[in-house]
Order: structure tokens, then C-alpha cells, then sequence
């Protein structure tokens, strides 16, 4: 099975957010959701899983990051709420398919 690599966006109620980058979106997740990240991230909350891109090579992720992270603020929230209209967490939904690609 090839690797993967998540982009991943992470935000909380006042709608701040904060991209990140991973090959273990489950453990990623479990430490937002701690709030055992850094400071910037723990100080606000940056608990709900929001967006993911899932890609193969580490290069093209790595890539993406960084041009997610250059776009202005708007363009992020209108690409937020294009995939996810209401910025509901979608954490659940990815758990239970890596489970069932796991599995398979």
C-alpha cells in the first residue's frame, strides 16, 4: 500500500483556522483534540477537523501546504465553505473510512 499524506485544516467556533500537514491524520487529530499542539493552537481551540486533501506523494503535499497557506483569508474561508458549507467536523467521516481501507 503507497503512503499518504493529509492536508488537513483544523478550526474551532470563531472560525480561525490552522493547516497543517501529515502522514497520521488519526494522531494528528487526537492531539489537536487534546489540545497538546503548540501554543498558538492550544491557546485558540483548534480542534475540529474541517477540510482534508489526501495525496500519495509526499512532494505534491508539501506543495499544496504551502500554497494553501499563501491564498488570503478568503479565499480559504470560501474554499471551506464550498467543501463544507457549515464548517461542520468531519473527523468522524475520514476515522471510519481509513478504518474500512485498513481493513480491506
Amino acid at each position: 500500500m503507497r503512503p499518504k499524506y493529509y492536508i488537513y485544516i483544523v478550526s474551532n467556533r470563531s472560525k480561525m483556522i490552522y493547516i497543517g500537514l501529515t502522514n497520521d491524520l488519526k494522531n494528528i487529530l487526537k492531539k489537536h483534540r487534546a489540545l497538546k499542539m503548540n501554543c498558538y493552537k492550544g491557546n485558540f481551540g483548534l480542534n475540529k477537523l474541517v477540510y482534508v486533501e489526501e495525496y500519495h506523494d509526499i512532494n505534491q503535499a508539501i506543495e499544496r501546504e504551502k500554497e494553501l497557506k499563501g491564498y488570503p483569508r478568503s479565499f480559504k474561508s470560501n474554499l471551506l465553505s464550498y467543501s463544507n458549507p457549515n464548517w461542520e467536523c468531519i473527523q468522524s467521516y475520514w476515522m471510519e473510512n481509513m478504518e474500512r481501507a485498513v481493513a480491506k
